[in-house]
Protein backbone atom coordinates (compact mmCIF):
# COMPACT_ATOMS: atom_id res chain seq x y z
CA UNK A 1 0.00 0.00 0.00
CA UNK A 2 1.40 3.45 -0.81
CA UNK A 3 2.04 5.90 1.88
CA UNK A 4 0.12 8.92 1.83
CA UNK A 5 1.56 12.53 1.82
CA UNK A 6 -0.37 13.74 5.09
CA UNK A 7 2.44 16.64 5.96
CA UNK A 8 -0.41 19.11 4.65
CA UNK A 9 -3.93 19.53 4.93
CA UNK A 10 -6.10 18.76 1.91
CA UNK A 11 -9.53 18.18 0.37
CA UNK A 12 -10.30 16.99 -3.04
CA UNK A 13 -12.32 14.51 -5.04
CA UNK A 14 -11.64 11.56 -7.79
CA UNK A 15 -13.60 8.62 -9.67
CA UNK A 16 -12.44 6.08 -8.07
CA UNK A 17 -14.06 3.06 -10.30
CA UNK A 18 -17.21 3.90 -12.49
CA UNK A 19 -19.79 4.59 -9.62
CA UNK A 20 -17.31 5.00 -7.41
CA UNK A 21 -15.69 8.63 -6.03
CA UNK A 22 -13.36 9.54 -3.38
CA UNK A 23 -13.55 12.16 -1.39
CA UNK A 24 -10.00 13.48 0.96
CA UNK A 25 -10.35 14.81 3.94
CA UNK A 26 -6.98 16.01 5.37
CA UNK A 27 -6.91 19.05 7.59
CA UNK A 28 -8.83 20.79 10.18
CA UNK A 29 -12.91 21.53 9.55
CA UNK A 30 -13.35 25.39 9.51
CA UNK A 31 -16.94 27.66 8.17
CA UNK A 32 -14.20 29.60 6.33
CA UNK A 33 -10.90 29.03 4.66
CA UNK A 34 -8.29 30.54 6.55
CA UNK A 35 -5.87 28.37 4.89
CA UNK A 36 -5.12 25.92 1.71
CA UNK A 37 -5.44 23.05 4.07
CA UNK A 38 -8.94 23.53 5.54
CA UNK A 39 -11.69 22.06 4.82
CA UNK A 40 -15.44 24.05 4.49
CA UNK A 41 -18.69 22.83 3.88
CA UNK A 42 -18.77 24.55 0.33
CA UNK A 43 -16.56 22.34 -0.97
CA UNK A 44 -17.89 19.38 0.30
CA UNK A 45 -21.01 20.34 -1.03
CA UNK A 46 -19.82 21.53 -4.59
CA UNK A 47 -18.05 18.26 -4.55
CA UNK A 48 -20.88 16.07 -3.92
CA UNK A 49 -22.93 17.68 -6.66
CA UNK A 50 -20.18 16.25 -9.19
CA UNK A 51 -21.08 12.92 -8.39
CA UNK A 52 -24.21 11.28 -8.75
CA UNK A 53 -26.77 10.86 -5.49
CA UNK A 54 -26.72 6.91 -5.71
CA UNK A 55 -22.87 7.14 -6.55
CA UNK A 56 -20.88 5.20 -4.01
CA UNK A 57 -18.24 6.99 -2.12
CA UNK A 58 -15.12 6.20 -0.03
CA UNK A 59 -14.49 8.96 2.31
CA UNK A 60 -10.63 8.93 3.70
CA UNK A 61 -9.95 10.92 6.88
CA UNK A 62 -6.74 12.46 8.77
CA UNK A 63 -7.98 15.85 10.57
CA UNK A 64 -7.86 17.76 13.87
CA UNK A 65 -11.68 18.56 13.72
CA UNK A 66 -12.43 22.03 13.91
CA UNK A 67 -15.19 23.92 14.04
CA UNK A 68 -18.85 22.69 15.17
CA UNK A 69 -21.22 24.14 12.94
CA UNK A 70 -18.85 23.67 9.96
CA UNK A 71 -18.27 19.93 10.78
CA UNK A 72 -22.40 19.41 11.66
CA UNK A 73 -23.10 20.84 8.01
CA UNK A 74 -20.59 18.31 6.41
CA UNK A 75 -22.06 15.37 8.29
CA UNK A 76 -25.36 15.97 7.41
CA UNK A 77 -24.32 16.90 3.99
CA UNK A 78 -22.65 13.33 3.76
CA UNK A 79 -25.50 11.53 5.54
CA UNK A 80 -27.99 12.84 3.27
CA UNK A 81 -26.20 11.19 0.35
CA UNK A 82 -27.94 8.20 -0.42
CA UNK A 83 -24.99 6.13 -2.14
CA UNK A 84 -23.05 3.60 -0.03
CA UNK A 85 -20.54 5.47 2.05
CA UNK A 86 -17.04 3.78 3.14
CA UNK A 87 -15.25 6.21 5.89
CA UNK A 88 -11.54 5.08 6.35
CA UNK A 89 -9.69 6.87 9.12
CA UNK A 90 -6.60 7.14 7.95
CA UNK A 91 -4.51 8.87 10.71
CA UNK A 92 -7.05 10.50 13.49
CA UNK A 93 -10.31 12.05 12.96
CA UNK A 94 -10.54 13.81 16.04
CA UNK A 95 -13.04 16.30 18.15
CA UNK A 96 -15.80 17.01 15.06
CA UNK A 97 -14.23 15.14 12.26
CA UNK A 98 -14.92 11.82 14.30
CA UNK A 99 -18.61 13.30 13.81
CA UNK A 100 -18.00 13.39 10.54
CA UNK A 101 -16.80 10.27 10.17
CA UNK A 102 -20.61 8.72 12.09
CA UNK A 103 -21.90 9.45 8.36
CA UNK A 104 -20.01 6.29 6.97
CA UNK A 105 -22.16 2.90 6.18
CA UNK A 106 -19.14 1.56 7.16
CA UNK A 107 -16.22 2.85 9.44
CA UNK A 108 -13.01 1.69 8.59
CA UNK A 109 -10.62 2.13 11.66
CA UNK A 110 -7.25 0.54 11.04
CA UNK A 111 -5.59 -0.97 14.59
CA UNK A 112 -2.87 2.02 14.50
CA UNK A 113 -5.34 4.92 13.91
CA UNK A 114 -7.42 6.71 16.46
CA UNK A 115 -11.27 8.08 16.83
CA UNK A 116 -11.09 10.96 19.58
CA UNK A 117 -14.12 12.12 21.09
CA UNK A 118 -14.71 14.95 23.49
CA UNK A 119 -16.72 18.25 24.83
CA UNK A 120 -17.09 20.85 22.65
CA UNK A 121 -15.00 23.29 23.67
CA UNK A 122 -13.99 27.39 22.09
CA UNK A 123 -13.33 30.49 23.90
CA UNK A 124 -15.84 33.36 25.04
CA UNK A 125 -15.96 36.89 26.12
CA UNK A 126 -18.71 39.03 28.11
CA UNK A 127 -20.82 39.37 31.31
CA UNK A 128 -21.95 36.92 33.05
CA UNK A 129 -25.30 36.38 31.03
CA UNK A 130 -23.03 36.15 28.28
CA UNK A 131 -20.85 33.13 29.36
CA UNK A 132 -23.63 31.24 30.69
CA UNK A 133 -25.65 31.65 27.47
CA UNK A 134 -22.53 30.55 25.57
CA UNK A 135 -22.28 27.36 28.19
CA UNK A 136 -25.71 26.14 27.00
CA UNK A 137 -25.14 26.35 23.94
CA UNK A 138 -21.79 24.12 24.36
CA UNK A 139 -23.79 21.69 25.73
CA UNK A 140 -26.39 21.58 23.09
CA UNK A 141 -23.80 21.07 20.69
CA UNK A 142 -22.63 18.27 23.21
CA UNK A 143 -26.08 16.47 22.90
CA UNK A 144 -25.66 16.70 18.97
CA UNK A 145 -22.82 15.30 18.99
CA UNK A 146 -23.39 12.26 21.36
CA UNK A 147 -26.14 11.57 19.22
CA UNK A 148 -24.17 11.57 16.14
CA UNK A 149 -21.97 8.67 17.55
CA UNK A 150 -25.50 7.03 19.14
CA UNK A 151 -26.25 6.45 15.46
CA UNK A 152 -23.21 4.27 15.22
CA UNK A 153 -22.86 2.97 18.63
CA UNK A 154 -22.77 -0.70 20.03
CA UNK A 155 -25.49 -2.56 21.39
CA UNK A 156 -25.69 -1.38 24.89
CA UNK A 157 -23.90 1.63 24.63
CA UNK A 158 -26.06 4.84 26.15
CA UNK A 159 -26.30 8.60 25.41
CA UNK A 160 -24.56 9.13 29.03
CA UNK A 161 -22.45 6.90 28.40
CA UNK A 162 -21.26 9.01 25.45
CA UNK A 163 -21.24 12.12 27.39
CA UNK A 164 -18.63 10.68 30.09
CA UNK A 165 -16.15 9.38 27.31
CA UNK A 166 -16.39 13.10 25.73
CA UNK A 167 -15.94 14.86 28.83
CA UNK A 168 -12.76 12.71 29.59
CA UNK A 169 -11.63 13.20 25.83
CA UNK A 170 -11.10 9.69 25.32
CA UNK A 171 -8.86 8.01 22.37
CA UNK A 172 -10.31 4.47 20.39
CA UNK A 173 -7.51 3.01 18.34
CA UNK A 174 -8.60 0.22 15.99
CA UNK A 175 -9.50 -2.43 18.78
CA UNK A 176 -10.95 -0.68 21.25
CA UNK A 177 -13.58 1.82 18.64
CA UNK A 178 -14.78 -1.89 18.25
CA UNK A 179 -16.05 -1.70 21.99
CA UNK A 180 -17.83 1.37 21.45
CA UNK A 181 -19.09 2.03 17.58
CA UNK A 182 -20.00 -0.42 14.40
CA UNK A 183 -16.88 0.09 13.22
CA UNK A 184 -14.80 -2.59 11.53
CA UNK A 185 -10.65 -2.70 12.83
CA UNK A 186 -8.40 -3.40 10.05
CA UNK A 187 -4.27 -4.40 10.30
CA UNK A 188 -1.98 -1.27 11.07
CA UNK A 189 -1.13 0.97 7.79
CA UNK A 190 2.12 2.46 7.31
CA UNK A 191 0.77 6.26 7.40
CA UNK A 192 1.22 9.09 9.88
CA UNK A 193 -1.46 11.50 11.98
CA UNK A 194 -1.92 15.18 10.78
CA UNK A 195 -0.99 16.27 14.15
CA UNK A 196 0.21 19.81 13.20
CA UNK A 197 -1.73 23.00 13.97
CA UNK A 198 -3.08 24.75 16.94
CA UNK A 199 -5.69 22.22 17.97
CA UNK A 200 -3.71 19.16 18.56
CA UNK A 201 -1.62 21.97 21.19
CA UNK A 202 -5.06 21.61 23.27
CA UNK A 203 -5.99 17.56 23.12
CA UNK A 204 -4.72 14.66 25.42
CA UNK A 205 -2.39 13.16 22.57
CA UNK A 206 -1.84 9.53 23.01
CA UNK A 207 2.11 8.62 23.95
CA UNK A 208 2.34 6.13 21.14
CA UNK A 209 0.99 8.35 18.42
CA UNK A 210 2.85 11.77 19.67
CA UNK A 211 6.28 9.64 19.55
CA UNK A 212 5.67 8.36 15.82
CA UNK A 213 4.91 12.29 15.62
CA UNK A 214 7.89 13.11 16.54
CA UNK A 215 9.96 10.59 15.31
CA UNK A 216 8.89 11.30 11.32
CA UNK A 217 9.63 14.54 12.04
CA UNK A 218 12.91 13.89 13.31
CA UNK A 219 13.31 11.86 10.19
CA UNK A 220 12.44 14.36 8.05
CA UNK A 221 15.68 16.71 9.46
CA UNK A 222 17.69 14.14 9.11
CA UNK A 223 17.02 13.58 5.12
CA UNK A 224 17.28 17.60 4.92
CA UNK A 225 20.86 17.55 6.58
CA UNK A 226 21.10 14.79 3.92
CA UNK A 227 20.30 16.51 1.12
CA UNK A 228 21.93 19.92 1.58
CA UNK A 229 24.59 19.46 4.38
CA UNK A 230 24.77 20.21 8.18
CA UNK A 231 25.47 23.93 8.51
CA UNK A 232 23.38 26.27 9.92
CA UNK A 233 22.56 28.22 6.65
CA UNK A 234 22.20 25.49 4.55
CA UNK A 235 20.07 23.63 7.60
CA UNK A 236 17.78 27.14 7.23
CA UNK A 237 17.44 27.30 3.41
CA UNK A 238 16.63 23.45 3.56
CA UNK A 239 13.84 24.07 5.63
CA UNK A 240 12.44 27.30 3.53
CA UNK A 241 12.40 25.17 0.46
CA UNK A 242 10.76 22.46 2.29
CA UNK A 243 7.97 25.23 3.55
CA UNK A 244 7.75 26.96 0.40
CA UNK A 245 6.77 23.25 -1.42
CA UNK A 246 4.10 22.38 1.45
Amino acid sequence: MPVLNLDKGKLEVKNKAENVAELIIFGEIASSRWSNSDVIPSDVNNLLSEIGEGDALDIYINSPGGSVFAGIAIYNMLARHKGHKRVFVEGYAASIASVIAMAGDEIIVPENAYLMIHKAWGFAIGNADDLREQADLYERFDTTIANAYMTKAKDGKTFDEFLELMKAETWFDGFTSQDYFNVTSTEAVDIAAFLDGELCKNYKIPQNLLMNNIKAKNEKETDIQKDFGSSEIELAKAKLNLLINL
